[in-house]
């Protein structure tokens, strides 16, 4: 069975519109928002688990929250178009939202009191410095190794990606992975008002954004030249596919569409949803059922992913515990490496039944793994032939954990 699907959703990267596709695949009210002032987390993991669609602007690694394999996939935007539409809708009081009572952060008041101008915005990345690297990574703080890890997520643990100039694309290509068979959309959220009303903004203000934001940067060409290579290799049958949802999509485009500056996380008008459904019901969608066969025959497996966590470091001694939440019978292979070396290696298997209490699925979880004499200080834990690294891993010196 797949694992639920979960949409990491950057804001102003075309989100809201992505959602509207799982609305229009699933049916009301099955896209599971994760936004914790709303519902529990209990509330939320456990209708993720039930209607297997979910997301919100949540950093990648929410699966060991979960405590559940996830499929992840995400939208991508040129950045310096992100942080310029982020401060429009911070301008425009969010399409509105403001107004009907919607919470805004301390420099996005300053946007809409008119006490901070475009130039200050995004020369100081007020939207979001390296926001791709760090919601793709899960590091809150990200650096060089963060676009290492964030590239390696991408491959291995994403079951697709796509940037928002390219919509249709995106759709099809998450159809073809997740075995949803509608890839269209109705616009959704998209910021109201003129461009001209921000000012322009300086080269100085630009060069510095793109400076302080090469990560991102590095990150959107990647994924372009991932999607790119993906095409390619899908061929003809993905090409006929994409120009049908093409026509269709346009098609779709021409209705009144009363959500285009309004999100629909707190649901939508079914009887809007039956026009589009019924624009899509005129046509004959063989092409495209015959490229999602052809991508259900060539479905690659995402990588396992795990949890876990080093408790202790003592004579000589590395102890802990880890789960391999995709297939939790397995023991987990684990290194101990100093940088890139591997100085020791052991497996999971110990009896530990608080690891099961805590709500993870194997009560074998635990692990013992010796040094070697003499071995240098400096050490962290990683899942063996991974970049995923446990919980209080390191780096260890002398006995101690040091973040």
């Amino acid at each position: 069975m797949l694992a639920p699907t979960f949409f990491i959703h950057p804001p102003k990267s075309g989100g809201s519109t992505v959602i509207s596709f799982f609305d229009l695949n699933k049916g009301k009210d099955q896209f599971v928002n994760f936004e914790w002032d709303r519902e529990g987390w209990d509330r939320c993991r456990a209708r993720l688990l039930e209607t297997h669609i979910g997301g919100g602007h949540q950093s990648y690694g929410i699966h060991r929250s979960l405590k559940a394999p996830l499929a992840y996939c995400t939208i991508l935007r040129d950045p310096l178009a992100r942080q310029i539409s982020h401060y429009r809708y911070a301008l425009n009081g969010k399409n509105g939202e403001v107004a009907r009572g919607a919470s805004v952060s301390a420099t996005e008041a300053l946007v809409l009191r008119g006490t901070l101008s475009l130039d200050e915005w995004v020369s100081e990345s007020l939207g979001g410095k390296n926001i791709f690297a760090q919601m793709l990574s899960g590091h809150s703080a990200p650096q060089a190794l963060s676009l290492e890890v964030a590239q390696a997520n991408l491959r291995h643990h994403f079951s697709a990606v796509g940037v928002c100039e390219n919509m249709s694309e995106f759709l099809l290509r998450l159809c073809g992975k997740t075995g949803l068979k509608l890839p269209f959309y109705f616009e959704t959220n998209i910021t109201s008002g003129s461009s001209k009303d921000i000012g322009q903004l300086s080269e100085t203000a630009r060069q510095k954004f793109v400076e302080d934001n090469r990560l991102d940067y590095r990150i959107f060409e990647h994924a372009k030249r991932q999607i790119e290579s993906d095409a390619q290799e899908s061929g003809s049958v993905f090409t006929k596919a994409l120009e049908l949802v093409k026509v269709i999509q346009a098609e779709i485009n021409q209705l009144e569409n009363p959500y285009i500056h309004r999100s629909v996380v707190f649901g939508f008008d079914e009887a809007f949803l039956a026009k589009v459904l019924g624009v899509i019901g005129r046509f004959d969608l063989a092409p495209i059922d015959e490229y999602l066969q052809s991508a259900e025959n060539e479905t690659q497996s995402l990588a396992d992913m795990y949890d876990g966590f080093v408790d202790s470091v003592r004579d000589g001694v590395v102890s802990g515990w880890a789960v391999n939440l995709s297939h939790p019978e397995e023991k987990v292979l684990l290194d101990v490496r100093i940088g890139r070396e591997v100085i020791a290696s052991g497996l999971s298997g110990e009896h530990r039944p608080d690891v099961a209490n805590a709500g993870y699925p194997s009560a074998h979880a635990g692990f013992s793994i010796a040094l070697p004499p003499g071995a240098p200080d400096g050490f962290h834990v990683a899942v063996a032939n991974s970049a995923e690294r446990l919980h209080n891993a390191g780096v260890w010196r002398q006995g101690w954990h040091c973040v």
